[in-house]
């Protein structure tokens, strides 16, 4: 059997839609830790980025309602299981702003 090698269509450059890119940072995230009482912020690449570093549990979902603040109860009628009161906590933002490249001296 012979192996059929994937061609690129014609036309095609760089890398195809999905892949990750580490040169500009996507979100920028102000967030109020309720267990240490602080506030934390950052810029991040990535929404998993953001997870690993602020010990958050962002998924698509949540990333997409805090965002654009669609399917939220504003009214908080679920009391401590409504949407604000899990995630009102977190303004997230999406930014393209380029990665600064770290000198070698620091």
């Amino acid at each position: 059997m012979e192996l059929i090698k994937y061609h690129k269509p014609e036309g095609f450059a760089g890398r195809g839609f999905g892949n990750k890119n580490y040169k500009t940072y996507k979100w920028d995230i102000i967030y109020f830790d309720k267990e240490k009482n602080e506030m934390k912020s950052g810029k991040f690449v990535s929404i998993n980025q953001l997870n690993e570093k602020l010990g958050l549990t962002l998924t698509n979902d949540i990333v997409w309602r805090l965002t654009t603040l669609k399917k939220v109860d504003t009214l908080k009628r679920n009391k401590e299981n409504s949407f604000l009161s899990r995630y009102g906590h977190i303004k997230l933002t999406k930014i393209n702003i380029p990665v600064e490249p770290k000198s070698p001296d620091a």
